[in-house]
């Protein structure tokens, strides 16, 4: 059974986030600096993620050809308002003040980054600040937009909600292990980190609504390794 293209996709970038963590971390235990080690570690990681992902993707196939394990459902279609049980509308009651406030957290981490490098001398300023900030500023505004969908009750883009919460959850402890405005990364870790659980576990809720959340566990695993990491490296 071939996966959907979207699930294909969110995994993938799932894959690659996760090896990214892994490799970057690893090798700043090694010893290596967050400048010396940031690209190197993206592209072993994104290999090494998609590899595994690629092993995982064909065990399962060849356990449900074999008939040992049966696959979920297809993706299903996230269902309109009128379509929504009481529990599936009170999840996005509360997800949506949870995307909200990652918004704000992530424009007013754009803010401080930026003007960090600013501030810092032009011969030492890093590019990777300014283009933290450029995501965190655009991820602010389409998350505040998504937020308002998801208070109407529009819970289409909550997938890429997720994912986007993740990403930056991810950057954001990557700021912290580079010293870039320390504590309010922190906080974006925390605020993105919950925000991408939620939406993911409310993604499979709306979707699904049984069996086990797995891409919520596998962020809240991301979440935990992007704020104890970067202290266990400093």
């Amino acid at each position: 059974m071939s996966l959907a293209p979207g699930r294909l996709i969110s995994w993938s970038l799932s894959a690659i986030l996760i090896g990214w963590v892994v490799i970057y971390n690893a090798m700043r235990v090694a010893g290596g600096t967050p400048a010396g080690v940031a690209l190197t570690s993206f592209i072993i990681g994104a290999i090494a993620g998609l590899v595994v992902l690629g092993i995982g993707i064909w065990v399962r196939g060849r356990l449900i050809a074999s008939g040992r394990i049966h696959p979920v459902d297809a993706e299903a279609e996230i269902p309109g308002p009128a379509s929504m049980s009481p529990a599936q509308a009170s999840l996005l009651g509360i997800t949506w003040i949870a995307v909200a406030a990652a918004a704000v957290v992530q424009v007013v981490e754009a803010v401080l980054l930026f003007m960090d490098w600013r501030g810092t001398p032009a011969d030492t300023r890093a590019t990777a600040e300014l283009i933290m900030a450029v995501w965190f500023i655009f991820a602010g505004l389409w998350m505040g937009w998504e937020a308002n969908n998801l208070r109407d009750m529009d819970a289409g883009g909550l997938d890429s909600v997720a994912l986007g919460a993740l990403l930056s959850t991810v950057l954001a402890g990557v700021a912290v292990s580079r010293d870039f405005t320390v504590a309010m990364s922190f906080v974006t870790v925390v605020v993105a980190g919950v925000t991408a659980v939620l939406a993911y576990y409310g993604v499979h809720r709306l979707t699904r609504d049984r069996g086990t959340p797995w891409m919520a566990i596998t962020a809240g695993v991301i979440v935990l390794a992007s704020l104890i990491i970067p202290i266990a490296t400093a």
